[in-house]
Formats: C-alpha cells, structure tokens, sequence
C-alpha cells in the first residue's frame, strides 16, 4: 500500500501473503504478531475507552478550544490501541472516525458560548480527509501496486538488479538496498516492497543452501528491513506519510509542494542514508565468502523461471514510465500527482491499453489501508484545525527553549525528540498523524519570522520512517524479522547507530544542501 504499512496489524499473515504471492520459502510463522484480540488487548481496548472519556469531559485546560480537547481525546485513544495493537488497523479507523463524529458533534459549532454542532454537521468535518488529494495519491497508488504484482514486473525488477551486480557478496548487499528505492517509484507500498523482496532474498539463501543463522543471511535480511524503510522517504508516492504531511503544509502554510520538489528535497537524504547502510553492512560484518556460491546459477535460474516478458509487462512499462514523466514535469503542464495516479490507475485498467480490469483488481487492493490514511488524515486536520496541535506543542515542546536555538540545532532536537517517540508506535502513519501536527503547531506558536517550518515539517515527516531499533516498530521490518535469521539484540546494535547517523544527515543537511536550496 501506498501508506507506510498495511491495514492489518503486522502477523504471520504477512508471512504467508508473501508466500502465496511470490512462492518463495515460507517464512517463520512464530516470529509474527497474532492478530486475534485476547483477553488483554480486549481489557486495553475499554481502557482507551476510559481513558478517551475523561479526557473528553475533564476540566478544560486554559488555552485550549473544546473542540481542541476531545480531539485530543480521540488522538490519546488512537495511539493507545495503535500501540497495543488492541484492534486492526481498519477497526481503529472505524472507530477513530465514529469518535470523531460523536464528539465534534456534543462540542460547540465556532465560539464557546455557541450551541452544539450536532452529528450531521460533524460528518464531513470527521471525513475531510477522504476529500484530501493525499487520499487520492494513496488510493489511486494502492490500485497501481495491486496491478503491478498482478503481472509480477517488479520481481523481474528485482531479479534483473541482482543479475547485473552478481554473486560478490558486496554487490549482492548492494543489490538488496538498491532494489527498494527502485520498487519505491513503480510501488507505491512500503510492506508490499518489503513483501516483494524478503521472498527473493530468502529464496535464494535457502536454494544455495545457506545457513540462515550465518552473518550473510543475517545482514542480508537485515538490509532488506532498512533499505525499505529508506526507500519510503525519496519519491512522494512511496509512502502514507509523505502525501499526509504534504497536505497538512499545503492548508497550513498554503505552500504546494509536488512530486518534482519532493524528489529534490528528499532523494540526495536517502542517496547518503543507503551508502552509509552499505558502508555500516560491509565494513562492521566478516562474511563467510566474498562470492556467494551458486549464486549466479540460482539468480539466472529464477529469472528463467519468469519466461520472457510479457505483452502486460511491456504494457504496464510503458503507462508507468508516462506516469512518472508527469510525476517530474508537473510544472510544466500542471497536472498535480493525485491526479496523475489517478489517470495512470485508471489507464491500467482501461480495454486495450490496460493490463486488467476493475473485477480482477478490486479484491487484491488493501482497502483497510485506504480506510486507515483516510482516517488518518481527518485526524490530522482535525488536531490542526481545532486549535490542538498548537496547544500539544506549547505543552510539550515550548517549555524546551527551542526558539533560541539556530535552524540546525532545532532540528537535530526535534529529530532526537521523534526518534524517540516513534518507539511507541508499530507504523509510520500514525506516528506521522501525531508528530506532523504537533510539529507543525509549535513551528507556528514560536511566531519566529524567517524560520523554515516548512523545512522542519518535512524532517518531521522523514524522521518517522527511522524504525530500525524494533521490528515491531514497522511491519515492512518485521517481514524480514520473521525469517528467523536475525534476532532483536542485532536490530538494537545496527539500528542505534544508524538512527544516530540519520538524525546527524538531516543536521548536517539543514547547514548545507537544505539551505542552498532555500528549504532551510
């Protein structure tokens, strides 16, 4: 999916959808996370439920509207079963909405001595997201995903990357970084990446058969988990976060942002982050071999496995080659990228230029994922919108001293700040629902003239992808992780100093390339 993750909560039903999508080796089912609700998750859930009524109806804090205030509550009870995992994603989203509209509707409509808004009006304030061009970049990026792996371009992608860089094990870890951020602009689907490449590589690891506790094995799944998680950040279609955080500037600061400015902004970050990871793979790891044995043998025979390509391959070829050309020139003829996606989306399911149709394709798209980025989104305008965020930021930021500090520093603070708080959330949109806003809000309250906050917003949103400390932090590392080649303690050494390094990158960027360009 285009956002972050998917729907459902990480499980070994991920492990078993790549199975069955690319039938490669199975994954280790245990390593999963069990999506049913047991007695625990069952008691969290009616304590998010306390916990979102006494917020909503306790005393309200000085400053804040109180509108502001059950948006708050709805938000503490969204990150709540986030964190717990007390319900699927697209159940969270139902109830996030049904929240939304109950207690917009008990609050009063414009100034505190107003009547009730009631309900019906709080509906299209609860569903505003779902009318956000982000929500069409995400939808119309789900069905291209769907289309694509229905014609299996993007293993032939992988295979093709693989067989060009050959068996050295250098070249192999190289490959398995490059082919996310390859997949990130024909894929608009963190997990579904991820999906795509951690059955090829296991695959292979067990058709040579390599042992899966060897350093190889290892590194090489643990590649997969952080290349992709890089591979969300450059191309604004490669992720939920990037469209959500694109559309909160674009109504804060009425500042439009496209497909071309995020590419310039975001790629040389991601450029620098994946030879960083490529330097910390090979350098700090001794490898059994230097040439993976067989392994030419084994890349040439799954390619030949693919048969020549396809009419639907070549097709779909050529409407994403189109599609991203405009993606690039939307300066020039003024087609944004939502609609964009939505004309490449409909174009691959058109007769005779298309690759399939609506009834093939409407069941493989994760609809749960598009229910949960709209969802999302109306949170996230909402917490804007009602006055919350600003009041979020003073409470818990403004104490901080950050207006003294030089852009740089405010940044490597803020991004230290995030990192920290993305260890409580097991996906990179709902940490973004909550720390784009809150960002955004105390960037404003300082009323500081001159600052770039539209800069600052973007590392926010950056900054959110950086899950490399606990595979249950994003289910497109936690894929790999139930391969059963790395444990968590090998997480926590690799992922801790490239986190660090990241948070150094974008401080480094705010004093050079950032500024050059006039972002900082």
């Amino acid at each position: 999916m285009l956002t972050d993750d998917k729907a459902p909560a990480p499980s070994d039903n991920k492990a078993r959808t790549a199975k069955q999508t690319h039938g490669s080796t199975p994954l280790n089912a245990d390593r999963g996370v069990p999506t049913g609700v047991d007695n625990k998750k069952l008691l969290f859930l009616l304590l998010s439920f306390v916990v979102m009524l006494v917020i909503a109806f306790m005393p309200k804090p000085a400053g804040l509207t109180l509108a502001g205030q059950r948006v708050i509550a709805v938000l503490v009870f969204a990150v709540m079963i986030w964190i717990a995992e007390a319900v699927s994603y697209p159940v969270s989203s139902m109830l996030i909405l049904s929240s939304l509209i109950i207690f917009l509707g008990i609050s009063p409509a414009g100034s505190a001595t107003a009547g009730k808004l009631g309900t019906i009006k709080a509906i299209p304030l609860a569903l505003n997201g779902f009318a956000n061009p982000g929500w069409v970049l995400v939808t119309a990026g789900l069905f291209i995903a769907a289309i694509i792996i229905q014609t299996g371009l993007e293993k032939r992608l992988a295979l093709k990357v693989l067989q060009i860089v050959g068996p050295k094990t250098n070249h192999f870890l190289a490959a398995m970084i490059i082919i996310p951020q390859l997949l990130s602009f024909v894929m608009p689907s963190l997990v579904a990446r991820a999906a795509t490449l951690t059955p090829t590589a296991l695959g292979l690891i067990t058709a040579l058969k390599l042992d899966r506790k060897s350093v190889f094995a290892k590194m090489t799944m643990l590649t997969v988990g952080f290349a992709t998680a890089l591979s969300g950040i450059g191309v604004l279609s490669a992720g939920g976060s990037n469209p959500f955080t694109v559309g909160i500037i674009s109504k804060a600061l009425n500042r439009n942002i496209t497909w071309a400015d995020w590419f310039i902004y975001s790629y040389p970050v991601v450029i620098v982050m994946c030879v960083f990871l490529f330097f910390m793979v090979t350098r700090f790891n001794r490898f059994e071999f230097t040439e993976i044995p067989g392994g030419r043998e084994g890349i040439e025979k799954a390619l030949a496995g693919l048969g020549k390509m396809s009419k639907n391959e070549k097709k779909i070829s050529v409407i994403f080659a189109v599609t991203i050309l405009l993606w690039a020139t939307e300066k020039l003829h003024g087609l944004d990228s939502n609609t964009v996606a939505a004309l490449s989306a409909t174009a691959m399911m058109m007769p005779y230029i298309g690759v399939t149709n609506w009834k093939d394709t409407v069941g493989k798209v994760e609809w749960g994922a598009i229910l949960l980025f709209g969802a999302g989104l109306s949170l996230g305008e909402m917490i804007f919108s009602s006055g919350a965020a600003v009041w979020m930021a003073k409470v818990s930021l403004g104490s901080m001293g950050l207006e003294r500090l030089n852009v740089p520093v405010m940044v490597g603070v803020i991004a230290l700040a995030i990192v920290i708080i993305r260890l409580a959330f097991s996906s990179v949109m709902s940490a973004a629902v909550t720390v784009v806003p809150t960002v955004l809000g105390l960037l404003l309250s300082m009323n500081k003239p001159g600052l770039p906050i539209c800069g600052i917003v973007l590392v926010s949103c950056y900054i959110t992808y950086f899950s490399f400390v606990l595979p249950v932090n994003a289910p497109h590392v936690l894929l790999p992780y139930s391969s059963n080649t790395f444990e968590i303690r090998d997480t926590v050494r690799m992922g801790i100093p490239f986190t660090l390094a990241g948070v150094l990158v974008v401080v480094l960027f705010s004093y050079t390339y950032w500024r050059w360009i006039g972002v900082m």
